[in-house]
């Protein structure tokens, strides 16, 4: 049994890395904040993998901080409403804009209930269940809400749809809601469920957990190696006839002048790089559709009704 935690360990541990580390290079070459968000999320996955694996090689000097400090109850809540602000931020334009103010609230309940977890001292099933249960929550419930709202965003492969992969995070994650409440119950509300944890006879962590992890850092490695590919292999957008590029400031000055939105300025940019909907969608993380939708409202606030015409309305502009 051990034989196999450590190996799950380490595949989630080097999984988690990998991912991260792919992403913040994504970030760095493109600056798109998904990515660093994606890449700071993996990482507070790894160290609350390490502070699980503390839990169960039972170190000394991890009891003695647990016993006295409670260090690693307190780190881990941190790193759990770092998560939760990362979460937020990634599927934030998943909701409606109405709608999205709604985050705030659930982030701040969500922090000061992880704040103040540490400090009851209690570690009774109840508290087991109750923890992490809102964050668990609010991962089912964007997932599916992603899985509707970035239905369109796909990859070449059918095994990295977006819409099929937050489903399964979805599922996954009502499987180990479903895990932790059986086993607070099997081991009794109240009793101290983190005795029998550090004593071994619970781990502290379910198998749901273990394949949550793994499939997430599976998919984001394989999202950033078909990234990489795509760039390594691609080849030069214009041909040698075509259209120089226009400076940022000119297309900036022009989006203003129009009255773009954010979104549709950065999609703007997308647009003279001659890139389809198909690759705009990939690059933003939304779907097929809202990338047309806001292409269109593009066209509409220019006045133009192709690309073509677009880029000859900005250079007529610029040169007034």
């Amino acid at each position: 049994m051990l034989v196999l935690s450590t190996i799950m360990s380490l595949l989630i541990g080097s999984g988690c890395v990998i991912s991260a580390a792919l992403f913040l290079i994504l970030f760095i070459g493109d600056r798109k904040k998904e990515y660093l968000y994606i890449a700071l999320f993996m990482l507070s996955q790894y160290l609350i993998e390490l502070m699980v694996r503390g839990y169960e090689t039972g170190s000394p000097i991890y009891y003695y901080l647990h016993s006295y400090f409670s260090a690693p109850v307190v780190i881990k809540s941190l790193l759990y409403c770092a998560s939760v602000f990362l979460v937020c931020c990634l599927f934030r334009r998943a909701l409606d804009k109405s709608r999205a103010w709604i985050l705030v609230p659930v982030e701040v309940l969500l922090f000061i209930w992880l704040v103040m977890f540490p400090l009851l001292g209690v570690r009774t099933g109840f508290l087991y269940i109750c923890y992490l249960l809102p964050f668990q929550l609010l991962v089912i419930v964007l997932a599916f809400i992603g899985s509707k709202s970035f239905g369109g965003v796909t990859q070449k492969s059918i095994f990295l749809k977006l819409d099929v992969f937050l489903r399964v995070v979805g599922i996954l994650g009502i499987v180990i809601v479903f895990e932790d409440v059986v086993t607070g119950l099997y081991y009794g509300l109240g009793n101290d469920v983190a005795g029998l944890v550090a004593s071994g006879a619970i781990r502290s962590r379910n198998i749901g957990e273990n394949i949550f992890q793994i499939i997430i850092a599976v998919y984001l490695i394989a999202v950033a190696g078909h990234f990489f590919v795509g760039k390594i292999a691609a080849k030069p957008i214009h041909d040698e006839g075509s259209t120089e590029r226009l400076p940022e400031e000119v297309v900036d000055t022009y989006a203003a002048s129009v009255g773009l939105s954010l979104r549709e300025r950065e999609i703007l940019g997308f647009l003279l790089e001659e890139k389809s909907a198909q690759e705009i969608s990939e690059l933003l993380f939304i779907s097929v559709g809202t990338v047309k939708s806001h292409t269109h409202n593009i066209y509409q606030k220019a006045g133009v009704g192709n690309r073509m015409q677009l880029l000859q309305k900005i250079k007529i502009c610029s040169a007034d």
